[in-house]
């Protein structure tokens, strides 16, 4: 906290996903008399449906420094934090030669540092997890550097560190209404009640348009949905986040269970029009199972021993996907008192982002190099 403030100030953070509740840690940590508002439960919204993987590969060179920086963070903290990362490593295989080039373009940034992707061949893949059979490669890299989570357990031990530094939880309850005086805030109205406040950060994913137009800024974001199967558990298979052909990606969380994608998006297909659309839920039970065995069955293909596992839940997230892809953190345009902070890859992010966004709402520096490209003005009012 900033020598001389005469008080801490009361923040709050409305959402508790893995942002919201780093943010929240990070002010605690530095002083603040920090509120979260969770409408929910802590980790009930994208975050819960996140693949949890970590990691710095970006073509932007910008964001892939940023990431860079996030994953120092974690490595920082995982241990006094008990956050129980896996740093199992990333593997990456092509099976044409678009794909290679394709995974390349994410890794070159990184050439010359000390986080630089190695080019690996057909042993090194076996070598590196000899449970998997990749079929043909036309090319492979390997990252030992990136790591995987349960965002659950760590958006929790996140939140519990606030907690231990002074924060309150408030859960479930929901923002209804901020109260403000000319431009500057007096406060918000929850469903427990009105509380003062000095400063408000919505971390609240794709919830954060809905509040934020009360101080008119519109924040543009694109729907989103992505699909996750899970399966049961199963013998150990592998600690790499496996990268694979045709947009494939899998890992085995710390309780033995595949997770997967096959694909970001559920198909462009009829069944799926209303999902594509808006946030909304499967409603036919079948489909939803449909696709965690389409998911489990291709990473069979791959993982022999995984044949015939039964898939345990399927999970449909609404992904907090600015425009133009890149996070939007700053404050609104029309009083500096609220600040926003809302990103895809809100779990590679959170510590950066939390560490910046404390800094920045206490008054303590601004994180001009680090944030600039990612300003909520970059978008027409």
């Amino acid at each position: 906290m900033r020598a001389g403030r005469a008080r801490a100030l009361h923040v709050g953070v409305v959402g508790a996903g893995v942002l919201g509740s780093s943010i929240a840690f990070h002010l605690a940590e530095a002083g603040a008399r920090v509120t979260v508002f969770e409408k929910r439960a802590p980790a009930g919204g994208a975050t819960q449906n996140s693949f949890g993987f970590i990691n710095m590969f970006e073509r932007d060179a910008h964001y892939q420094k940023l990431r860079v920086a996030s994953v120092e963070a974690y490595r920082r903290l995982d241990i006094p934090l008990d956050l129980g990362i896996t740093w199992g490593g990333y593997l990456n295989w092509a099976s044409t030669t678009g794909e290679a080039d394709d995974a390349w373009v994410t890794a070159v940034g990184l050439e010359g540092t000390p986080y630089a992707v190695r080019r690996i061949g057909a042993v090194d893949v076996r070598r590196l997890s000899p449970r998997l059979e990749p079929g043909p490669i036309e090319a492979a890299f390997y990252s030992p550097f990136a790591g995987h989570v349960d965002p659950v357990p760590v958006t929790r031990r996140l939140l519990e560190a606030a907690q231990r530094h002074g924060a309150t939880l408030r859960s479930p309850c929901e923002v209804l209404r901020i109260e403000m005086q000319g431009a500057r805030l007096a406060g918000v109205h929850s469903a427990q009640g009105h509380v003062a406040l000095d400063r408000l950060v919505i971390a609240a994913g794709v919830e954060a348009p809905t509040l934020l137009t009360q101080v008119d800024y519109r924040m543009p974001l694109r729907h989103a949905p992505g699909i996750l199967a899970h399966s049961v558990p199963l013998e150990s298979v592998t600690q790499l986040v496996c990268d694979g052909p045709d947009e494939l990606e899998f890992k085995q969380t710390s309780d033995a269970r595949l997770v997967g994608e096959w694909h970001f998006e559920p198909p462009d297909l009829p069944q799926h029009a209303e999902i594509r659309a808006q946030a909304t839920d499967f409603t036919d039970g079948a489909l939803r199972a449909a696709h965690g065995r389409r998911i489990l069955d291709r990473i069979a293909t791959f993982v022999p021993s995984a044949r015939g596992v039964a898939l345990e839940r399927l999970t449909l997230g609404f992904r907090p996907m600015p425009r133009d892809g890149f996070p939007i953190v700053g404050p609104a345009p029309t009083s500096g008192d609220i600040y926003m902070a809302v990103t895809h890859s809100g779990v590679t992010l959170a510590p950066i982002l939390g560490k910046h966004v404390a800094t920045e709402v206490l008054g303590d520096g601004v994180a001009a190099g680090a944030l600039a490209p990612y300003r909520p003005t970059r978008f027409p009012a």
